[in-house]
């Protein structure tokens, strides 16, 4: 199957080639003009594209025009509606009312952001454009195919249905935010983190790091809460506590944990400095909306690892293969934690929707700040791998949040000073 990709949105249109290079051949182009020319071409050298994808929102030629070009073309050619390109337009929720437009139009079907690769795969088998494969004899002893994914789907089903129990809070977080909503002093801060002797021990090491550390050392709780302040004392107890969560899993998964914990520290010293450089005001915390912003992939790696852990066989699932569906769900999975966790919505739509730059008209700042740390961390190397170079310069988000390309290198600076200084106070 032969498969173009329209969407001025870079991060948005390397989702959807990522999910589509899974199907089929892919192109991709970022504007209405070159998805004309695309397919134009593409029936001069005999090699139709058999579904394109189209944004409904770009400058210049948005997806409805595009739509009814590539239709009345198809019509002058005498192209019968049974052989017509598939077409499956890509829409955000408030230009539903679009849709009946592009219908009208000859749209095959629509998929609404943000999506996923479930939702996206089960949109194309519907229209008949993909074929489950046969399940062969196989003399060898080696699983079939179908059955290798079955353990995932199942976990993605029983998630959906809630009957995966999630984890709870780290304890002392939970403590620590009530005493901060009752107003409490540094002095009652100091007496709770002082009953966690691990806890206790790096905030007071923290505290004395090179990054914070003043003429004189600290000893004591009181002192350390004092130098740091409520505000970085509250991020530190949230980055030890979310710490624990990343360690203990199957040991298949040690690597990609790692990977996972650097790249949550890195994007909640970013989110912290974006707002530091621009002296922007968040309605909460941004060092914990970046440290929480992918909970949602580690809950389900957690999942998978003890449940290949008490298979009987221990084969499990190919790790690529799960890294790849996981990038897919992991953000419904993330906002269900936020909610189970009782944190404010602004978490729930952080997690859910920070990987989709098409996210409603108006994003809010939060979920701004957090895409641009999100990619800005990818691109210096820290945890999940930076998907096609994309460049943080190039963002919608960096363009909302008026961000220059001088002010984006000086924050990758601050950014990698914070993790050479304070990352090892974490291990």
């Amino acid at each position: 199957m032969r498969i173009l990709v329209v969407d001025d949105e870079l991060v948005s249109r390397e989702k959807m080639k990522h999910i589509m290079s899974s199907l089929g051949e892919c192109d991709e182009v970022a504007s209405g003009q070159d998805a004309l020319k695309a397919f134009s071409d593409a029936r001069t050298d005999g090699k139709q594209y058999d579904l394109i994808t189209l944004d409904i929102s770009m400058p210049e030629m948005d997806g409805t025009e595009v739509l009814g070009r590539i239709r009345t073309l198809e019509r002058e050619e005498g192209i019968s509606k049974e052989d017509q390109v598939r077409i499956i337009m890509v829409t955000a929720a408030s230009e539903k009312d679009t849709i009946l437009t592009c219908i009208k139009a000859g749209c095959n079907d629509y998929i609404m952001k943000p999506f996923d690769m479930e939702t996206v795969v089960k949109k194309i088998g519907d229209r008949g454009l993909t074929k489950q494969p046969e399940e062969k004899a196989d003399t060898t002893g080696n699983v079939p195919e179908p059955e290798k994914k079955k353990p995932l789907t199942k976990i993605i089903a029983r998630f959906n249905r809630g009957e995966i129990e999630l984890p709870p809070m780290p304890r002392i977080q939970t403590k620590f935010y009530a005493l901060i909503k009752s107003g409490a002093d540094l002095q009652d801060i100091g007496d709770l983190l002082r009953k966690d002797p691990a806890i206790s021990s790096k905030i007071i090491s923290i505290s004395n790091s090179s990054y914070y550390r003043g003429l004189t050392a600290n000893i004591t709780m009181e002192q350390a809460v004092s130098r740091l302040g409520l505000i970085v004392t509250k991020q530190t107890v949230d980055a030890i506590s979310n710490r624990s969560l990343y360690l203990g899993t199957n040991p298949k998964y040690a690597e990609v944990m790692e990977g996972l914990w650097g790249h949550a520290l890195s994007c909640a010293h970013a989110c912290q400095v974006i707002i530091e450089t621009k002296g922007i005001k968040l309605s909460d915390d941004p060092f914990t909306l970046g440290l929480l912003h992918d909970i949602g992939k580690l809950m389900l790696l957690r999942v998978i690892g003890e449940m290949e852990k008490n298979e009987k066989n221990g084969k499990g699932l190919d790790i690529n293969e799960v890294i790849d569906l996981i990038e897919a769900h992991h953000g419904k999975a993330g906002a269900v934690l936020m909610k189970r966790w009782a944190f404010p919505g602004i978490f729930m739509k952080v997690a859910e929707l920070h990987d989709n730059m098409g996210a409603g008209s108006e994003p809010g700042n939060e979920l701004l700040v957090v895409q641009l740390a999100n990619v800005l961390v990818k691109s210096m190397g820290y945890g999940t791998p930076n998907v096609e170079g994309i460049a943080p310069e190039t963002l919608s988000a960096t363009v909302a949040l008026e961000i220059s390309p001088e002010q984006i290198v000086s924050i990758k600076e601050q950014v990698k000073v914070r993790m050479d200084e304070l990352k090892t106070y974490l291990e």
